[in-house]
């Protein structure tokens, strides 16, 4: 079941990203042609800042999500009922608090941007920004029950049909009139709609959770407050890793850099959701796994997920490294093109934040988030002073090198240190090791076939798609090759290969 699942989940995934994927690229040439950078920046920028009041979130998420898994795989109807009653509550909470930290915000708005002249209605795109995320709390805890149930299918299906409509309609806009706010009013709208669509179903297909009105019990709160509390640490080093490039992009560089910046945000993001529908797709099924069975069955399901991910990160960052610039100079222009040292800075990063993804699954499954609380805390303090540092010496890149050094002096190690000791436990000395050893040989490899195919890549002409699909086709035969000679009569790839031979027998067994 959870394999079935797992693929379906995927499969739906995929299917919708694919199609945004490209409607993303076709609104970004024509925000691009018809707004500013400037504006392209003001974009980026209140993103940020709006990420970063989604500290008032706090980890809830996670934590509640955790606490469902159990329940609902034992089909334990009234704890399930009374954990969305607590989940409900607290997130109206952090609507509240994100509402009132937004609008004490407004006024400190001109400290966050360098220079802000030529941009108009500064002020209500903010509070355009600010609607979209107080509404998007409202709702939007209704998902946890459908992740926890392996059904996560159901709200991708709504956000890939309510995210063609928006990309569509924005296109227009910006065709007929240019205006920054009505794109806005479009994405504020359809994603109030894709949480209202979200919520009918799960109060139709749930329909036993309106029938009960209790909270949790009071030792059920403390032991979901103790991992909210310690998520909280861990939503704040995310927010600030993560939310902070843009800031200190726009307050030393200027808007314009963040313009230009997000073009390759964007790219990397779209990349970065078709990605997680991959292995996102396996969200619940680890859930039940660890909810139902013992270390040794989730350390080999652990290991076969883990190189599968490498396969997947390591063949799209080469890709990255190889297209990306050809990419932006193709749809965008040259004037928006970073230097080959910024894309393989990035790309680096993108490659250390993949090869933790599998890791930081199976620690939530777990319930692992007290044991390394202040590593998030130490690991955004490092990023923000390291990022500022370095912006002044180098520019942009320095601020990308901060945010390399922060993660490789602590998620890289501190992570898997914890799913293997408190995670798996059995010889967990022993699995760490060989976790770190295979670490190595994997990024050298990578480094070795990213190396060669920008070297064969390099010598083909550029400048148009035909060449660009057929860089993308060297790039991919050259990867598959090399990695296939490397790794190929490895024990992982074999349990690779015969997962893979599992899922279609699945596949084809259903249609029967």
């Amino acid at each position: 079941m959870r394999t079935k699942t797992s693929f379906i989940n995927m499969v739906v995934g995929l299917s919708g990203q694919i199609i945004n994927i490209l409607l993303a690229f076709l609104s970004r040439m024509i925000f691009i042609k018809y707004l500013s950078a400037e504006e392209l920046g003001v974009n980026g920028l209140f993103s940020n800042v709006l990420g970063m009041l989604s500290l008032a979130e706090l980890g809830i998420g996670s934590a509640m999500i955790y606490s469902l898994y159990r329940p609902v795989a034992y089909n334990d109807i009234e704890e399930t009922a009374r954990l969305m009653n607590l989940y409900r509550f607290l997130y109206r909470c952090v609507a509240a608090v994100v509402l009132v930290a937004g609008v004490l915000l407004l006024p400190f708005l001109g400290y966050f941007i360098k220079d802000s002249s030529g941009i108009s209605n500064l002020r209500l795109i903010y509070l355009m920004y600010l609607t979209n995320s107080v509404t998007s709390y409202l709702l939007s805890y209704k998902n946890a029950v459908l992740t926890a149930d392996q059904r996560a299918y159901i709200r991708i299906a709504y956000e890939q049909i309510m995210h063609l409509i928006q990309i569509i309609i924005q296109i227009i806009i910006l065709i007929l009139t240019k205006s920054l706010i009505l794109y806005l009013g479009v994405q504020i709208i359809c994603q109030i709609s894709i949480n209202v669509l979200v919520a009918r179903k799960v109060d139709k297909e749930y329909s036993y959770l309106k029938q009960e009105k209790r909270m949790p019990e009071r030792e059920q709160c403390k032991a979901i407050g103790k991992n909210i509390l310690a998520m909280s640490m861990h939503k704040v080093g995310e927010v600030l890793v993560n939310g902070t490039d843009n800031l200190i992009l726009s307050a030393f560089i200027g808007l314009k850099s963040v313009g230009i910046y997000s073009n390759y945000k964007m790219v990397l993001t779209n990349i970065g959701y078709l990605l997680n529908k991959v292995y996102g797709a396996f969200t619940a099924g680890i859930g039940n796994l660890t909810a139902m069975e013992g270390a040794d069955k989730i350390y080999q399901v652990y290991r076969i997920l883990d190189f599968s991910i490498f396969w997947l990160y390591s063949y799209v960052c080469v890709g990255i490294f190889v297209m990306i610039n050809p990419l932006i100079e193709l749809f965008f222009g040259r004037e928006y093109l970073f230097s080959l040292s910024l894309v393989f800075v990035i790309t680096l990063d993108f490659y250390l934040n993949g090869m933790r993804q599998i890791v930081l699954q199976f620690k939530s499954a777990r319930g692992l988030f007290w044991h390394d609380r202040y590593k998030a805390l130490i690991e955004a303090a490092i990023n923000v002073v390291s990022s500022v540092i370095l912006v002044k010496a180098y520019g942009v890149i320095g601020i990308f090198i901060g945010t390399v050094l922060s993660n490789l002096t602590t998620c890289f190690w501190v992570e898997p240190y914890v799913l293997m000791k408190y995670g798996i436990q059995k010889e967990w000395q022993k699995k760490l090791k060989l976790y770190f050893m295979q670490y190595g040989i994997r990024l050298g490899s990578v480094l070795l076939i990213g190396a060669l195919s920008y070297w064969v890549c390099e010598m083909l002409p550029q400048g148009n798609i035909g060449w660009f699909l057929i860089r993308g086709i060297v790039c991919t035969l050259i990867f598959h090759g090399v990695f296939f000679l490397l790794f190929g009569r490895s024990r992982e790839f074999c349990e690779v290969k015969n997962r893979i031979f599992e899922y279609i027998h699945v596949l084809l067994r259903g249609k029967q």
